[in-house]
């Protein structure tokens, strides 16, 4: 499998000179399959990039769209990408019910000017969506589980299996922190055992966090322990605080990486950087 990231910021975009080399983007991921199919998780506003590529393909793949949660900025980009308004593009909604609905009422069916110009009758491509997702899910010989997140009004952790190596996306997710329907560290760890990859929500700092209980978010610590009981050997930190420019988010990275050696852990440490790429 090969994954980019098109958008790894939290919360709200934050472009600008000081989040240039991270990324102010919200969160939006491409996986490309050993089989050929593409599957984007999140239409935060890094999809917008991701569709400026996409309309230049002659013919495109039908694409799977993973929504993680409802909220605004893991959904925000949508009605700015390129294939929704162009016929030969197919996209398939799965994930989190609520998100469908929210895009659903919110944009396609709204009808209603106020807020944006565009709703369902501005959208050429052929569009379904799929609230009763099956899981685990097998696209292709690609297998895909889910996990309930620790997040207000929780959502959805995707793990993929591809020709037997596999990573796992857990964005808004609070590890500190039992949310009704969520996930226990217990259950994450069982989730994450024997993945090659894990992607962690680390929006705050150990110091920022107890201010931040209830809103849905982790530590690297956290997420380094969790990796530690799990047998995981990469992480890449994501959902960058919005508030953390470039500078800050190389400090958390040297700290998570200074927490690992301290620990005596065998974890690579990295961020997750718009426009970065790796393989699984």
């Amino acid at each position: 499998m090969k994954i980019k990231f098109w958008g790894t910021r939290g919360s709200i975009p934050s472009p600008g000179p000081a989040t240039v080399r991270v990324g102010g983007n919200t969160t939006c991921i491409e996986v490309f399959t050993s089989a050929r199919k593409r599957i984007v998780i999140d239409a935060g506003t890094g999809i917008r990039g991701l569709g400026l590529e996409l309309v230049k393909e002659e013919n495109p793949l039908p694409m799977l769209l993973l929504l993680t949660h409802s909220h605004w900025d893991h959904l925000a980009g949508f009605t700015f990408f390129g294939p929704a308004y162009h016929p030969a593009h197919s996209i398939s909604f799965y994930g989190h019910k609520m998100a469908q609905e929210v895009l659903q009422r919110d944009i396609f069916e709204r009808h209603d000017n106020r807020y944006f110009p565009v709703n369902w009758d501005n959208f050429r491509a052929k569009i379904d969506f799929h609230s009763d997702l099956l899981v685990p899910l097998d696209l292709n010989g690609v297998k895909i589980e889910t996990l309930s997140l620790n997040h207000p009004g929780n959502g959805w952790a995707f793990k993929f299996t591809d020709e037997g190596r596999s990573f796992a996306l857990v964005t808004d997710n609070e590890i500190g922190l039992k949310y009704e329907g969520g996930n226990t560290p217990e259950k994450l760890i069982r989730y994450c055992k024997g993945i090659d990859v894990l992607i962690h929500d680390a929006q705050y700092l150990p110091s920022e966090i107890e201010a931040h209980r209830g809103w849905g978010h982790s530590t690297y610590e956290e997420v380094i322990d969790i990796a530690g009981k799990a047998g995981v050997p990469r992480i890449y930190f994501t959902h960058h605080d919005p508030e953390r420019d470039d500078d800050g988010c190389d400090r958390l990275l040297d700290a998570a990486r200074a927490y690992v050696a301290s620990k005596s852990l065998d974890i690579e440490c990295h961020l997750a950087v718009e426009g970065g790429e790796f393989e699984v």
